[in-house]
């Protein structure tokens, strides 16, 4: 059973502090999307070294970041924009915009609370499946290993909205695939090997050691 490496789990609830006073000032909680939701779902098993955030605060929540321990992106060989945490080796850019360029519906946003406080708002599962369908298509010979993630993501996730996940596939891949097409890939086991060499619980990430969910953000 794979769970969150302790580097995670520290920036996950650096984030939920922040995420708390950018929402005591004011604005909309900002929203995890990108590589560290998927590892967030995963309990794991799919690791990444930089956490994307949606907020329409990006200055608010910067600076919020910063006076927690993060710092301007200045490390040798990475792009020098965002920021990191220097003794977690985590980036943190952060996007401003809507969520999913607006595709999502932001109703289903999930609230996760944390142990020692603060909280974290994550993208419904069926929109990390479809942004990730969306990037396997991204190049005429499809990403193996975005596409590996979607089956992950769908495998682990129990329960979905199957109308929802299909319009939201759609939207992402400009009409190019579909969730039978994923559901036939997960079928036919031709992802098992490489996706089984990330999997982790086959159960839903409400377990997952970091934090549970709380509420549906509207």
């Amino acid at each position: 059973m794979v769970s969150h490496r302790q580097e995670f789990i520290e920036a996950f609830e650096l984030l939920g502090a922040a995420f708390d006073r950018v929402v005591e000032q004011g604005f909309k909680r900002p929203v995890l999307v990108g590589g560290g939701a998927v590892e967030y779902y995963t309990g794991g098993a799919v690791v990444s070294g930089d956490f994307d955030v949606v907020s329409a605060a990006d200055e608010t929540l910067t600076r919020e970041l910063v006076a927690l321990g993060f710092r301007k992106e200045d490390r040798k060989g990475h792009l020098l924009r965002g920021l990191y945490h220097p003794g977690l080796e985590i980036g943190v850019e952060v996007v401003s915009g809507e969520l999913f360029d607006g595709k999502s519906d932001e109703s289903r946003v999930l609230e996760v609370a944390l142990g020692k406080g603060g909280h974290v708002a994550v993208p419904p599962v069926e929109d990390l499946i479809a942004d990730r369908m969306g990037q396997f298509c991204s190049i005429p010979e499809g990403d193996q290993d975005m596409l590996a993630q979607a089956i992950l993501l769908f495998q682990l996730a129990g329960a979905v909205d199957e109308t929802y996940l299909n319009s939201r596939i759609l939207m992402e891949t400009d009409n190019g695939y579909d969730l039978a097409y994923l559901k036939a890939r997960f079928r036919d086991g031709s992802m098992t090997e490489r996706s089984l060499t990330v999997t982790a619980c086959v159960q839903s990430c409400k377990d997952c050691v970091v934090g549970s969910y709380s509420t549906m953000m509207g």
